[in-house]
Protein backbone atom coordinates (compact mmCIF):
# COMPACT_ATOMS: atom_id res chain seq x y z
CA UNK A 1 0.00 0.00 0.00
CA UNK A 2 1.27 3.49 -0.84
CA UNK A 3 0.83 6.71 1.08
CA UNK A 4 -2.50 7.56 -0.52
CA UNK A 5 -5.43 7.88 1.94
CA UNK A 6 -7.70 4.85 2.18
CA UNK A 7 -11.29 4.51 3.38
CA UNK A 8 -12.95 1.25 4.40
CA UNK A 9 -16.46 0.27 5.44
CA UNK A 10 -16.38 -2.20 8.35
CA UNK A 11 -19.03 -4.85 8.92
CA UNK A 12 -18.76 -5.43 12.68
CA UNK A 13 -20.63 -8.72 12.53
CA UNK A 14 -18.73 -10.40 9.70
CA UNK A 15 -15.55 -8.41 10.46
CA UNK A 16 -15.10 -7.78 6.76
CA UNK A 17 -13.45 -4.53 5.68
CA UNK A 18 -14.57 -3.36 2.25
CA UNK A 19 -12.69 -0.57 0.53
CA UNK A 20 -14.79 2.48 -0.40
CA UNK A 21 -13.91 3.69 -3.87
CA UNK A 22 -12.26 7.07 -4.42
CA UNK A 23 -14.02 9.03 -7.18
CA UNK A 24 -13.73 12.38 -8.94
CA UNK A 25 -16.07 15.30 -8.23
CA UNK A 26 -16.49 15.60 -12.00
CA UNK A 27 -17.76 12.00 -12.20
CA UNK A 28 -20.44 12.85 -9.67
CA UNK A 29 -21.55 15.96 -11.57
CA UNK A 30 -20.47 18.20 -8.66
CA UNK A 31 -19.41 21.77 -9.37
CA UNK A 32 -16.60 23.81 -7.88
CA UNK A 33 -18.65 26.90 -7.08
CA UNK A 34 -22.16 25.57 -6.49
CA UNK A 35 -21.12 22.52 -4.46
CA UNK A 36 -17.58 22.34 -3.04
CA UNK A 37 -17.36 26.04 -2.27
CA UNK A 38 -20.71 25.95 -0.47
CA UNK A 39 -19.66 22.94 1.64
CA UNK A 40 -16.59 24.82 2.84
CA UNK A 41 -18.52 28.06 3.39
CA UNK A 42 -20.98 26.32 5.72
CA UNK A 43 -18.51 23.81 7.19
CA UNK A 44 -15.17 25.61 7.36
CA UNK A 45 -13.90 22.84 9.63
CA UNK A 46 -13.28 20.98 6.37
CA UNK A 47 -10.17 23.14 6.08
CA UNK A 48 -8.95 22.08 9.51
CA UNK A 49 -9.16 25.40 11.36
CA UNK A 50 -11.51 27.92 12.89
CA UNK A 51 -12.27 30.46 10.16
CA UNK A 52 -15.00 33.10 9.95
CA UNK A 53 -16.17 33.42 6.34
CA UNK A 54 -16.69 37.12 5.59
CA UNK A 55 -17.39 36.98 1.84
CA UNK A 56 -18.07 34.65 -1.09
CA UNK A 57 -17.17 35.40 -4.69
CA UNK A 58 -15.59 38.70 -3.66
CA UNK A 59 -14.97 40.96 -6.67
CA UNK A 60 -14.89 44.52 -5.31
CA UNK A 61 -11.42 45.36 -6.67
CA UNK A 62 -10.93 48.71 -8.36
CA UNK A 63 -8.68 47.82 -11.33
CA UNK A 64 -9.60 44.24 -12.16
CA UNK A 65 -12.72 42.13 -12.58
CA UNK A 66 -11.14 39.09 -10.91
CA UNK A 67 -13.09 37.30 -8.22
CA UNK A 68 -11.82 35.21 -5.31
CA UNK A 69 -13.74 32.19 -4.04
CA UNK A 70 -13.94 32.72 -0.26
CA UNK A 71 -12.58 35.40 2.04
CA UNK A 72 -12.19 34.60 5.74
CA UNK A 73 -10.63 35.84 8.97
CA UNK A 74 -8.67 33.56 11.29
CA UNK A 75 -8.60 33.93 15.11
CA UNK A 76 -5.36 35.97 14.89
CA UNK A 77 -7.09 38.58 12.72
CA UNK A 78 -5.34 37.59 9.50
CA UNK A 79 -7.27 37.69 6.24
CA UNK A 80 -7.45 34.24 4.67
CA UNK A 81 -7.82 34.01 0.89
CA UNK A 82 -9.39 30.63 0.04
CA UNK A 83 -9.20 29.28 -3.50
CA UNK A 84 -11.05 26.11 -4.46
CA UNK A 85 -10.42 23.80 -7.39
CA UNK A 86 -12.46 20.74 -8.16
CA UNK A 87 -10.31 17.73 -9.14
CA UNK A 88 -7.01 19.35 -10.21
CA UNK A 89 -5.47 22.67 -9.26
CA UNK A 90 -3.70 23.40 -12.52
CA UNK A 91 -0.18 24.81 -12.40
CA UNK A 92 -0.83 28.37 -11.20
CA UNK A 93 -3.64 28.47 -8.60
CA UNK A 94 -1.12 29.73 -6.01
CA UNK A 95 -0.29 32.71 -8.22
CA UNK A 96 -3.99 33.51 -8.54
CA UNK A 97 -4.37 33.52 -4.73
CA UNK A 98 -1.19 35.58 -4.22
CA UNK A 99 -2.65 38.29 -6.46
CA UNK A 100 -5.81 38.41 -4.36
CA UNK A 101 -3.79 38.63 -1.15
CA UNK A 102 -1.85 41.57 -2.59
CA UNK A 103 -5.06 43.34 -3.61
CA UNK A 104 -6.38 43.04 -0.03
CA UNK A 105 -3.21 43.86 1.90
CA UNK A 106 -4.28 47.46 2.61
CA UNK A 107 -7.92 46.74 3.46
CA UNK A 108 -8.76 48.50 6.73
CA UNK A 109 -10.70 46.96 9.63
CA UNK A 110 -13.65 49.13 8.59
CA UNK A 111 -13.43 47.72 5.05
CA UNK A 112 -13.54 44.16 6.43
CA UNK A 113 -16.48 44.97 8.71
CA UNK A 114 -18.41 46.42 5.75
CA UNK A 115 -17.58 43.41 3.55
CA UNK A 116 -18.75 41.00 6.27
CA UNK A 117 -21.88 43.05 6.96
CA UNK A 118 -22.95 42.87 3.30
CA UNK A 119 -22.12 39.16 3.01
CA UNK A 120 -23.96 38.15 6.20
CA UNK A 121 -26.76 40.72 5.64
CA UNK A 122 -26.43 42.06 9.17
CA UNK A 123 -25.90 45.59 10.55
CA UNK A 124 -22.29 46.78 10.69
CA UNK A 125 -22.37 46.85 14.50
CA UNK A 126 -23.37 43.17 14.59
CA UNK A 127 -20.62 42.38 12.07
CA UNK A 128 -18.10 44.21 14.24
CA UNK A 129 -19.24 42.33 17.34
CA UNK A 130 -18.93 38.94 15.60
CA UNK A 131 -15.41 39.81 14.41
CA UNK A 132 -14.44 40.96 17.92
CA UNK A 133 -15.67 37.70 19.36
CA UNK A 134 -13.92 35.62 16.71
CA UNK A 135 -10.54 37.36 17.11
CA UNK A 136 -10.77 37.94 20.86
CA UNK A 137 -10.03 41.63 20.29
CA UNK A 138 -12.06 44.53 21.65
CA UNK A 139 -10.56 47.11 19.28
CA UNK A 140 -9.97 44.99 16.14
CA UNK A 141 -6.53 46.54 15.87
CA UNK A 142 -5.12 43.23 14.66
CA UNK A 143 -7.69 42.77 11.88
CA UNK A 144 -5.86 42.28 8.55
CA UNK A 145 -2.47 42.64 10.23
CA UNK A 146 -1.36 40.01 7.69
CA UNK A 147 -2.74 37.78 4.95
CA UNK A 148 -2.68 34.01 4.41
CA UNK A 149 -3.74 31.66 1.64
CA UNK A 150 -5.60 28.35 1.78
CA UNK A 151 -5.77 26.23 -1.37
CA UNK A 152 -8.18 23.29 -1.49
CA UNK A 153 -8.53 20.68 -4.21
CA UNK A 154 -8.84 16.95 -4.82
CA UNK A 155 -5.32 16.85 -6.29
CA UNK A 156 -2.43 19.33 -6.39
CA UNK A 157 -0.08 19.88 -9.30
CA UNK A 158 3.62 19.60 -8.34
CA UNK A 159 4.15 23.15 -9.60
CA UNK A 160 1.76 24.34 -6.90
CA UNK A 161 3.12 22.26 -4.02
CA UNK A 162 6.74 23.05 -4.88
CA UNK A 163 6.07 26.79 -4.99
CA UNK A 164 4.02 26.64 -1.76
CA UNK A 165 6.77 24.83 0.14
CA UNK A 166 9.36 27.35 -1.06
CA UNK A 167 7.19 30.36 -0.19
CA UNK A 168 6.53 28.96 3.28
CA UNK A 169 10.25 28.53 3.86
CA UNK A 170 10.91 32.12 2.78
CA UNK A 171 8.08 33.50 4.93
CA UNK A 172 9.80 32.13 8.08
CA UNK A 173 6.40 31.57 9.69
CA UNK A 174 5.86 28.39 7.67
CA UNK A 175 2.17 29.09 7.14
CA UNK A 176 1.81 31.59 4.32
CA UNK A 177 0.10 28.94 2.17
CA UNK A 178 -1.91 25.97 3.41
CA UNK A 179 -2.81 23.19 0.97
CA UNK A 180 -5.74 20.92 1.82
CA UNK A 181 -6.73 17.89 -0.24
CA UNK A 182 -10.47 17.15 -0.41
CA UNK A 183 -10.75 13.52 -1.46
CA UNK A 184 -14.23 12.26 -2.40
CA UNK A 185 -15.35 8.66 -1.83
CA UNK A 186 -18.60 7.10 -2.95
CA UNK A 187 -19.93 4.06 -1.11
CA UNK A 188 -21.47 1.89 -3.84
CA UNK A 189 -23.51 -0.06 -1.28
CA UNK A 190 -25.21 2.86 0.47
CA UNK A 191 -24.70 5.62 -2.11
CA UNK A 192 -23.20 7.83 0.61
CA UNK A 193 -20.64 10.47 -0.42
CA UNK A 194 -17.67 11.04 1.92
CA UNK A 195 -15.06 13.78 1.87
CA UNK A 196 -11.66 13.22 3.46
CA UNK A 197 -9.87 16.52 4.20
CA UNK A 198 -6.11 16.32 4.70
CA UNK A 199 -3.67 19.19 5.23
CA UNK A 200 -0.58 18.36 3.19
CA UNK A 201 1.21 21.73 3.48
CA UNK A 202 2.58 22.79 5.92
CA UNK A 203 3.89 19.26 6.30
CA UNK A 204 2.91 17.92 9.73
CA UNK A 205 5.94 17.73 12.01
CA UNK A 206 7.09 14.74 14.02
CA UNK A 207 7.78 16.55 17.33
CA UNK A 208 4.53 15.42 19.04
CA UNK A 209 5.50 11.79 18.40
CA UNK A 210 9.02 11.94 19.83
CA UNK A 211 10.32 11.63 23.38
CA UNK A 212 13.53 13.38 24.39
CA UNK A 213 15.42 14.54 27.47
CA UNK A 214 14.31 17.68 29.28
CA UNK A 215 16.99 20.36 29.36
CA UNK A 216 17.65 22.99 32.03
CA UNK A 217 16.62 25.65 29.53
CA UNK A 218 13.23 23.97 29.14
CA UNK A 219 12.81 24.01 32.94
CA UNK A 220 13.50 27.74 33.00
CA UNK A 221 10.96 28.34 30.21
CA UNK A 222 8.41 26.22 32.03
CA UNK A 223 8.81 28.26 35.21
CA UNK A 224 8.58 31.54 33.32
CA UNK A 225 5.16 30.55 32.02
CA UNK A 226 3.67 31.34 35.41
CA UNK A 227 3.79 35.05 34.49
CA UNK A 228 0.57 37.07 34.43
CA UNK A 229 0.56 37.24 30.65
CA UNK A 230 0.83 33.48 30.32
CA UNK A 231 -1.87 32.92 32.92
CA UNK A 232 -4.22 35.29 31.09
CA UNK A 233 -3.42 33.57 27.82
CA UNK A 234 -4.15 30.20 29.39
CA UNK A 235 -7.45 31.53 30.76
CA UNK A 236 -8.39 32.84 27.32
CA UNK A 237 -7.62 29.51 25.66
CA UNK A 238 -9.59 27.65 28.34
CA UNK A 239 -12.64 29.91 28.31
CA UNK A 240 -12.86 31.52 24.87
CA UNK A 241 -15.37 29.04 23.41
CA UNK A 242 -16.88 27.27 26.41
CA UNK A 243 -20.62 27.28 27.13
CA UNK A 244 -20.43 30.12 29.66
CA UNK A 245 -18.55 32.41 27.28
CA UNK A 246 -20.96 31.55 24.46
CA UNK A 247 -23.91 32.27 26.74
CA UNK A 248 -22.55 35.63 27.93
CA UNK A 249 -21.61 36.66 24.40
CA UNK A 250 -25.23 35.98 23.45
CA UNK A 251 -26.34 38.14 26.39
CA UNK A 252 -23.96 40.83 25.14
CA UNK A 253 -25.43 40.76 21.65
CA UNK A 254 -28.93 41.10 23.09
CA UNK A 255 -27.80 44.08 25.15
CA UNK A 256 -26.10 45.89 22.27
CA UNK A 257 -28.83 45.24 19.70
CA UNK A 258 -31.52 46.99 21.74
CA UNK A 259 -29.53 50.04 22.85
CA UNK A 260 -29.44 53.38 21.03
CA UNK A 261 -26.13 53.87 19.23
CA UNK A 262 -25.11 56.76 21.49
CA UNK A 263 -25.45 54.55 24.59
CA UNK A 264 -23.96 51.37 23.14
CA UNK A 265 -20.74 50.35 24.96
CA UNK A 266 -17.85 50.12 22.50
CA UNK A 267 -15.83 47.70 24.62
CA UNK A 268 -16.82 44.27 25.93
CA UNK A 269 -15.00 41.31 27.42
CA UNK A 270 -13.13 39.07 24.99
CA UNK A 271 -14.22 36.01 26.95
CA UNK A 272 -15.95 35.13 30.21
CA UNK A 273 -13.29 35.54 32.88
CA UNK A 274 -13.22 33.46 36.01
CA UNK A 275 -12.33 33.52 39.67
CA UNK A 276 -12.40 30.64 42.10
CA UNK A 277 -16.09 31.42 42.74
CA UNK A 278 -17.78 32.89 39.64
CA UNK A 279 -17.53 33.84 35.96
CA UNK A 280 -17.76 37.46 34.79
CA UNK A 281 -18.29 39.54 31.64
CA UNK A 282 -17.77 43.31 31.26
CA UNK A 283 -19.20 46.23 29.27
CA UNK A 284 -17.63 49.69 29.26
CA UNK A 285 -16.52 52.64 27.09
CA UNK A 286 -13.24 54.06 25.86
CA UNK A 287 -14.31 57.64 26.49
CA UNK A 288 -14.56 60.20 29.27
CA UNK A 289 -14.80 59.00 32.85
CA UNK A 290 -14.66 55.29 32.01
CA UNK A 291 -11.59 53.27 32.92
CA UNK A 292 -10.87 49.60 32.28
CA UNK A 293 -12.12 47.58 35.26
CA UNK A 294 -12.59 50.75 37.35
CA UNK A 295 -15.89 51.98 35.93
CA UNK A 296 -17.88 49.29 34.14
CA UNK A 297 -20.95 47.09 33.95
CA UNK A 298 -20.51 43.45 34.85
CA UNK A 299 -22.58 40.29 34.50
CA UNK A 300 -21.63 37.59 37.01
CA UNK A 301 -22.62 33.92 36.92
CA UNK A 302 -22.31 31.83 40.10
CA UNK A 303 -22.52 28.03 39.72
CA UNK A 304 -25.16 26.40 41.91
CA UNK A 305 -25.19 22.91 43.38
CA UNK A 306 -26.62 21.54 40.16
CA UNK A 307 -24.06 21.62 37.33
CA UNK A 308 -26.63 23.05 34.93
CA UNK A 309 -27.93 25.81 37.23
CA UNK A 310 -26.41 29.29 37.66
CA UNK A 311 -27.24 32.42 39.65
CA UNK A 312 -26.88 35.68 37.73
CA UNK A 313 -26.12 39.18 38.97
CA UNK A 314 -25.80 42.46 37.10
CA UNK A 315 -23.35 44.92 38.68
CA UNK A 316 -22.21 48.47 38.10
CA UNK A 317 -18.82 49.10 39.71
CA UNK A 318 -17.08 52.48 39.92
CA UNK A 319 -14.38 54.46 41.71
CA UNK A 320 -15.83 57.93 41.14
CA UNK A 321 -16.39 60.24 44.08
CA UNK A 322 -19.83 61.81 44.09
CA UNK A 323 -21.49 59.21 41.90
CA UNK A 324 -22.99 57.00 44.58
CA UNK A 325 -25.33 59.73 45.75
CA UNK A 326 -26.65 60.11 42.21
CA UNK A 327 -27.14 56.34 41.94
CA UNK A 328 -29.31 56.28 45.06
CA UNK A 329 -32.02 58.20 43.20
CA UNK A 330 -32.44 55.52 40.51
CA UNK A 331 -35.38 53.12 40.36
CA UNK A 332 -33.62 50.21 38.72
CA UNK A 333 -35.57 47.47 40.37
CA UNK A 334 -38.78 47.49 42.39
CA UNK A 335 -38.19 44.19 44.18
CA UNK A 336 -35.91 43.49 47.11
CA UNK A 337 -33.03 42.04 45.08
CA UNK A 338 -31.14 45.32 44.60
CA UNK A 339 -28.02 45.83 46.74
CA UNK A 340 -25.97 48.98 47.08
CA UNK A 341 -22.60 49.79 48.61
CA UNK A 342 -20.09 52.63 48.43
CA UNK A 343 -18.74 51.68 45.01
CA UNK A 344 -21.69 50.38 43.03
CA UNK A 345 -25.03 48.61 42.87
CA UNK A 346 -26.05 45.04 42.13
CA UNK A 347 -29.27 43.34 41.05
CA UNK A 348 -29.70 39.64 41.69
CA UNK A 349 -31.47 38.22 38.62
CA UNK A 350 -32.08 34.77 40.09
CA UNK A 351 -31.18 31.28 38.94
CA UNK A 352 -31.55 29.42 35.67
CA UNK A 353 -29.86 27.37 33.00
CA UNK A 354 -27.79 28.79 30.14
CA UNK A 355 -30.58 29.22 27.61
CA UNK A 356 -32.64 31.95 25.91
CA UNK A 357 -35.15 32.10 28.75
CA UNK A 358 -32.40 32.95 31.24
CA UNK A 359 -30.44 35.22 28.86
CA UNK A 360 -33.27 37.68 28.25
CA UNK A 361 -33.82 38.98 31.83
CA UNK A 362 -30.05 39.33 32.28
CA UNK A 363 -29.81 41.33 29.05
CA UNK A 364 -32.87 43.43 29.94
CA UNK A 365 -31.46 44.41 33.34
CA UNK A 366 -28.02 45.17 31.86
CA UNK A 367 -29.67 47.46 29.30
CA UNK A 368 -31.59 49.17 32.09
CA UNK A 369 -28.35 49.76 33.98
CA UNK A 370 -26.69 51.20 30.88
CA UNK A 371 -29.64 53.42 29.96
CA UNK A 372 -29.98 54.95 33.43
CA UNK A 373 -26.42 54.96 34.76
CA UNK A 374 -24.35 55.96 31.71
CA UNK A 375 -25.79 59.52 31.54
CA UNK A 376 -25.00 60.00 35.25
CA UNK A 377 -21.38 58.93 34.79
CA UNK A 378 -20.93 61.20 31.80
CA UNK A 379 -22.69 64.13 33.52
CA UNK A 380 -20.19 63.74 36.34
CA UNK A 381 -17.39 63.88 33.80
CA UNK A 382 -18.89 67.03 32.26
CA UNK A 383 -19.07 68.66 35.69
CA UNK A 384 -15.38 67.91 36.09
CA UNK A 385 -14.69 69.58 32.74
CA UNK A 386 -16.53 72.69 34.03
CA UNK A 387 -14.12 72.94 36.93
CA UNK A 388 -16.26 71.32 39.62
CA UNK A 389 -14.90 68.69 41.96
CA UNK A 390 -14.23 65.31 40.33
CA UNK A 391 -11.88 62.85 42.00
CA UNK A 392 -11.08 59.24 41.19
CA UNK A 393 -10.92 57.14 44.34
CA UNK A 394 -8.18 54.50 44.33
CA UNK A 395 -9.56 50.97 44.60
CA UNK A 396 -8.13 47.52 44.10
CA UNK A 397 -8.11 46.60 40.43
CA UNK A 398 -10.66 44.06 39.27
CA UNK A 399 -9.35 40.99 37.43
CA UNK A 400 -9.01 41.80 33.74
CA UNK A 401 -10.82 39.64 31.24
Amino acid sequence: MGNEPQLYRIDTESRIAEKVQEVNFDQLGLKERQDIQEWVAFNHGLLGENLLIVSKEFDRFDRTNERLDLLAVDPDGKLVIIEMKRDDTGADVHWQAIKYASYLRRATPENIIEIFSKHAKIPTEDARLKLEQHTGSEELNSLNNDQRIVLASHRFAPEVTSASLWLNEKSHGGNLITCVTLTPYRDSTTGTLYIQATTIIPVPGTDPYEVGIRTNAQDVVSRSRSSLGERLSATFQRNKNDEVTDFLRDVGQRVLRELPVELRPNKTSRWAGDTSHFRYYHFWYSRGSWRNWSVDYEVNLWPMDSESSWRAEVDFRHNLEGLQEKLSSLSLNESQNLKSDGTGITVDIGTGTLNDEFAEPIAAMTRKFIEQITPLVEDLGNESDDGEQYVEVETAASPAS
